[in-house]
C-alpha cells in the first residue's frame, strides 16, 4: 500500500460515510418538513423534535467545549419558538487557534457522534444481544483479511439482524423502534454546517496526511492491523447510521402520505397557536 492509497482510505473511512449519510438524513428531514407543512401538520414536526432537538444541541455544545469554543448561549428545547428554531447553540472561537478551527468540523458532526452513541445505547438495551454478535462478525472479517467490499456487505446486512439476532422481548424491540423514530430526524449534518466547517476539514486532511506518513514508516503487518481496525470501526458506524437513515426515510414516507391526504381531502390548515 503506497502513501496516497493509505491517505485516501483513512480519510474516506474516518469521515466520508458519516458525512454522506448525515446529509442524506438531512434531506429526509427537509422533505419531511416540506410535506408535513406549517399548518395542520406543524404538530408532527414538533413531535419529531421533542427528543431529537435536545440530543442534537447537546452534541453541538459538547464538541464546542472539547475544541475550545466559547459557548455563549444554549437552548436545548423551546417547542413554542415562533420561528420554529426549537434549539440552538451560540458559540464563538479564536480564528487563530488551529484546534478551534478543527473544532468547526467536529462541531458540525457533534449531533452525529452523540446520536450514534444514543443509537448504540438503544441497541444495547432494547435489542439485547444484537451488537455483541455483530461485533464478533466484524472482528472475524478483520482476522480473515477481508476487503472493503466484504465490510460494506456486512454493514448493509445489519438492518435485518435487528429482528433476527439477540434475545430481546418483542415489546423491547418495539420500544427501541419507537425511540429510533423520535431520534432519527435529529442525527444529521446540514450543507450549511459542512460549508462553515471548511477550515476544520482542511486541518483534518493535513492531520490524516501526517498520520498516513507515520504509518508508512512501519511494516506491512502494522499497516494491515491499523487499516483493518479502521475498516471495522467504519463498518459499525455505517451500519448504525444506515438504521438511522432507514427510519428517517420511513418518517419521510409518512410525511409524504400526510401531505397527499391533506391535499386530496382539502384539509383546512390549522395554524399552530404557538406561532401566532
Amino acid at each position: 500500500m503506497n502513501f496516497w492509497t493509505c491517505f485516501v482510505e483513512i480519510l474516506g473511512l474516518f469521515c466520508l460515510p458519516s458525512v454522506l449519510i448525515g446529509l442524506a438524513v438531512w434531506l429526509c428531514r427537509s422533505l419531511y418538513c416540506f410535506f408535513v407543512g406549517n399548518g395542520s401538520g406543524y404538530r408532527l414536526i414538533k413531535a419529531a423534535s421533542v427528543l431529537s432537538t435536545p440530543l442534537r444541541e447537546v452534541g453541538h455544545a459538547m464538541m464546542a467545549v472539547l475544541f475550545w469554543h466559547r459557548v455563549e448561549d444554549v437552548q436545548l428545547l423551546n417547542i413554542s419558538d415562533p420561528d420554529g428554531e426549537f434549539g440552538f447553540v451560540e458559540h464563538s472561537y479564536d480564528p487563530r487557534n488551529p484546534i478551534a478551527l478543527l473544532g468547526n468540523f467536529f462541531y458540525a458532526m457533534g449531533p452525529v457522534v452523540l446520536g450514534l452513541l444514543a443509537v448504540s445505547l438503544i441497541f444495547l438495551t432494547c435489542f439485547h444481544g444484537v451488537l455483541p454478535a455483530y461485533f464478533a462478525e466484524i472482528s472475524a472479517l478483520g482476522e480473515t483479511g477481508a476487503g472493503v467490499g466484504e465490510y460494506l456487505k456486512a454493514a448493509f446486512s445489519f438492518i435485518p439482524k435487528m429482528f433476527t439476532l439477540g434475545e430481546a422481548a418483542m415489546w423491547l424491540r418495539v420500544l427501541g423502534c419507537a425511540l429510533l423514530v423520535f431520534l432519527c430526524l435529529g442525527i444529521y449534518v446540514s450543507p450549511v454546517e459542512i460549508f462553515e466547517a471548511v477550515s476544520g476539514i482542511v486541518i483534518l486532511i493535513g492531520l490524516v496526511m501526517a498520520a498516513s506518513g507515520v504509518l508508512m514508516l512501519f511494516d506491512d503487518r502494522v499497516m494491515r492491523i491499523a487499516i483493518s481496525g479502521l475498516r471495522s470501526f467504519s463498518t459499525v458506524v455505517i451500519a448504525l447510521f444506515l438504521v438511522v437513515l432507514i427510519f428517517a426515510a420511513g418518517m419521510l414516507a409518512l410525511g409524504a402520505a400526510f401531505g397527499v391526504v391533506r391535499t386530496l381531502f382539502n384539509i383546512d390548515p390549522v395554524e399552530d397557536p404557538d406561532k401566532e
